[in-house]
Formats: C-alpha cells, sequence, structure tokens
C-alpha cells in the first residue's frame, strides 16, 4: 500500500489555504505518494453536532491515510488517529496544501504527540 497523506484545506484544490481545524476542516486533500495525485475529501464535520474530530478519523481510515497534517488536533480526535495508527505532523500555518506538503517532505514539520486544541 501507497503512503497517504491528508492535508487539512479549506477547499478542493492544492492550492487552497490549509485549514486549522482538524475535524471542522472543509475538506481533506489526500496525497496519494504512489500516484503522485491529489484527491479531494469532503469532510462532514463542519456541520456535525458533535463528534466531527473522530468522525473524520473514520472517513480518513476508509481512504488508506497513513499520515496527516493539521494545525490543530482535538484531544478526542487524538486518540482516535493514535489508536487507528494514523501519524499527527503540525503545520501548514499561513500555507497552501501544497507547499505544506512540501515542507513535509522536506522535513520542516514536527510530528504531534499529544493533542494541541
Amino acid at each position: 500500500m501507497s503512503k497517504k497523506i491528508a492535508i487539512c484545506s479549506t477547499d478542493s484544490s492544492p492550492s487552497s489555504p490549509v485549514d486549522g481545524r482538524f475535524g471542522r476542516c472543509n475538506c481533506f486533500m489526500i496525497w496519494d505518494a504512489a500516484t503522485e495525485q491529489y484527491e479531494a475529501l469532503s469532510n462532514t464535520g463542519p456541520d456535525a453536532a458533535h463528534g466531527a474530530g473522530t468522525g473524520a478519523v473514520q472517513a480518513l481510515l476508509r481512504n488508506n491515510v497513513e499520515l496527516v497534517i493539521s494545525q490543530r488536533v482535538g484531544p478526542k480526535a487524538f486518540v482516535a488517529l493514535k489508536e487507528a495508527g494514523i501519524k499527527v505532523f503540525a503545520g501548514g500555518t499561513a500555507k497552501t496544501v501544497e507547499t505544506t506538503l512540501q515542507s513535509y517532505e522536506a522535513g520542516e514539520l514536527q510530528e504531534l504527540l499529544a493533542p494541541n486544541n
């Protein structure tokens, strides 16, 4: 299985700004390292009354995501991500999805070891 990276995004384009919220981001831009292509995955979290983060984790699992890049991850979502074996990296402040992926690939982003929201 190829590595898939989900980046929280405000819209469905690699040139979209990164969304600072994990569970309530508008969508996830999923980078597939094998095909070198992005795929947009709509997120139902912005409209959820509760459980936005854990619902997002389930959607990412269904899409075989192994790593998430987000500025902020809440405690319940963080636990669900860790239990699912999905690594979390902090990053994307004032960047686009594309430049955030480049920062990750350059080793400039730090792995989150605890929730930060």
